[in-house]
Parts: C-alpha cells; sequence; structure tokens
C-alpha cells in the first residue's frame, strides 16, 4: 500500500490530486497555498515514516492544529501624574510640553 501510495504521490501532476491522496490515505489537509512540490515533499515524508512504521502525528507539520499559548496577564501602565492639559471642545487630556501650552485651544489643567 505504502509504496503504491509513494507512486502516486510522485506522479501526482497537480495540487488537487496531491490533497486528495493525502486526505484519504495519511488523513492530513495539504495546504495549497505552497508550492506542489513542497507538498509533494511534506507528503512523501509522511508516507515514508507510515511505510517505516514511524509515528505520523510526530513527523505531521504542527500548522494543522496549532495550540496557542495562553496569554500572560498585563498589567495596567502607570497613569501619567505630571502636568496635564485638557482640549476645550472635546475634553481629551494630553501630557503637558510646551508646544501643546502655546494652543489656544489646550488648557492647563
Amino acid at each position: 500500500m505504502s509504496k503504491t501510495l509513494i507512486e502516486q504521490l510522485e506522479a501526482a501532476e497537480d495540487k488537487d490530486t496531491l490533497e486528495a491522496l493525502g486526505k484519504e490515505h495519511l488523513g492530513v489537509n495539504a495546504d495549497k497555498r505552497k508550492g506542489i512540490e513542497t507538498i509533494r515533499a511534506e507528503l512523501l515524508e509522511l508516507a515514508e515514516a507510515q511505510a517505516a512504521g514511524g509515528d505520523t502525528a510526530a513527523t505531521e507539520p504542527q500548522a494543522t492544529n496549532p495550540v496557542a499559548p495562553e496569554p500572560e496577564e498585563q498589567s495596567e501602565p502607570e497613569a501619567y501624574r505630571g502636568r496635564m492639559l485638557k482640549h476645550t471642545k472635546n475634553g481629551r487630556l494630553f501630557p503637558w510640553t510646551a508646544d501643546l501650552a502655546k494652543n489656544r485651544y489646550l488648557k492647563e489643567v
């Protein structure tokens, strides 16, 4: 079975054939965004590992079922405690700078 599978993979001429062989015999979804030779090489590697009696799950690319790491809790950045300017029309607060303080629509709070 594996030898004929390897021959079929080598003889395949398009990505659809390679994808069908990968799903049917190896249980792997081929990534069609990759080139045909890359897909063929990956499937051949899996087929040879299966023929040798190796574990196909260990050689299978991890992109099929990625496990996202848990994000660490990020502490909030410390609030600015210096001089502030307030926009008179929309109420937004800005840290005080000399250039911003020159604007007539910003008032110090």
